[in-house]
């Protein structure tokens, strides 16, 4: 698996990487019935997933995420290599697995990062 760089900070190799493409768009139907759609932009969205991630790299990815609020630069794998984009952290899940060795280790963690 490819790095992940949050705002120039790499942090954990992830289990997976998941990126998906949308388009934004203004759409509306006419008085007759007929839609039509002005397109805006194509947007990515990408989706990291770690396993069993150690507390400490959790907090580390918590702190480089609130010390670049709103908007950070994230370098990620997708077709042709590397790639980065401008972006914000949507929904940030986490599961907690259990304690060993006296570390605490996050059965599984996702975040969304959505492109500006």
């Amino acid at each position: 698996m490819a790095d992940i760089v949050i705002a120039g900070v790499q942090v954990a190799r992830p289990a997976e990487v998941k990126v998906g493409r949308f388009d934004l768009t203004k759409s509306n139907r006419t008085a007759s019935g007929r839609m039509v759609m002005e397109y805006i932009a194509t947007k990515r969205r990408v989706d990291v997933i770690w396993k069993y991630l150690p507390d400490a790299e959790l907090q580390k990815i918590l702190n480089v995420l609130a010390t670049n609020k709103p908007f950070f630069t994230l370098s990620y794998p997708d077709a042709g290599g590397q790639q980065s984009m401008t972006c914000y952290a949507g929904d940030i899940n986490t599961s907690l697995w259990h304690t060993r060795g006296n570390v605490r280790y996050w059965s599984e963690v996702s975040i969304s990062f959505i492109e500006q």
